[in-house]
């Protein structure tokens, strides 16, 4: 059933011209935040990440999030045709840092929630090629396969979680650059905690390992929609970070560090974040299991 309704609705969206199809998905955003879908989550996430922030502040971050979460999927489905056309160069542009994507050599792209984050890979893949991108699989089969075909639609390659390491190895030998979304939370044997406005968040760890063993680049990419062009911006840059002679402080620091720019990129941009996410769910040892309960 699941499977069924995904594929109508995408069949539909896919119909759709651009302009309906961002207009229908901030409706449906609008439409979710009064039915109260996750509010009490986007709420208690902007209560620790904007202490400061008064109620109604947070109601039209909060409202304008789902808004971001209708656009991104409407827009998802018309992936395959926006490649097709070559529509996607002038509807995903890179405004910062595109001369570090052209140089040559494997990297490591860290990205996060912030903006169409599928529209965002899929015009890396459009505009340079060589990506690889690091995905959860579906449990539902039919819907996994049909997910993953529009992704690979731009070129991109999936490389799932349950997916061995050498499947990553083998993209840092072809020169691959490797796509991590790594602002979600991980569990404790996944991560590190590092913090995230002012809160220690279990943070996924994988991307810095295989940084710090390989001796791998590591950058922060991003893209938010400019609701003037409506475009995708992309902004990339390189990962300043301090090396220890201890991988497990090294891999720390730099977790730490991709944190840190997530977090600068959120702020700038709180409205097109993704905060139904549980982000501070796994707590430290001694800490409430589920700071969510509430």
């Amino acid at each position: 059933m699941t499977y069924l309704l995904a594929k109508a609705l995408f069949s539909t969206f896919g119909l759709l011209d651009r302009n309906k199809s961002l207009r229908i998905g901030e409706y449906m955003g609008s439409f979710f935040w009064k039915a109260g879908y996750r509010k009490d989550v986007i709420l208690k996430n902007l209560d620790i990440a904007f202490p400061e922030k008064d109620r109604d502040w947070k109601e039209d971050i909060g409202k304008k999030s789902l808004q971001n979460i209708g656009r991104t999927l409407t827009e998802f489905s018309k992936i395959p045709d926006y490649v097709k056309t070559g529509d996607i160069k002038n509807i995903f542009v890179v405004e910062e840092g595109a001369d570090l994507l052209e140089k040559e050599g494997s990297k490591i792209l860290v990205t996060a929630h912030i903006g169409n984050w599928e529209i965002g890979g899929a015009g890396l893949s459009y505009r340079y090629g060589n990506v690889v991108s690091l995905a959860y699989r579906i449990k539902n089969k039919k819907l996994n396969n049909l997910i993953t075909q529009i992704r690979e639609s731009s070129g991109i390659k999936i490389i799932f979680h349950d997916q061995p390491l050498k499947d990553f190895l083998k993209a840092v030998k072809e020169k691959k650059t490797i796509v991590f979304l790594a602002d979600q939370n991980a569990l404790r044997h996944r991560g590190v905690f590092v913090d995230f406005f002012g809160l220690p968040a279990s943070t996924v760890s994988f991307p810095a390992k295989l940084a710090v063993r390989y001796n791998i680049p590591v950058f922060f990419a991003y893209q938010y929609y400019d609701y003037k062009t409506k475009t995708y911006k992309g902004i990339v840059k390189k990962i300043k970070w301090e090396k220890s002679e201890k991988p497990e402080v090294s891999i720390k620091n730099l977790v730490q560090a991709y944190t840190a720019e997530i977090e600068k990129a959120v702020r700038k941009h709180p409205d097109q974040y993704f905060w139904v996410h549980k982000r501070w769910k796994t707590r430290p040892e001694g800490e409430p299991e589920n700071i969510y309960s509430d």
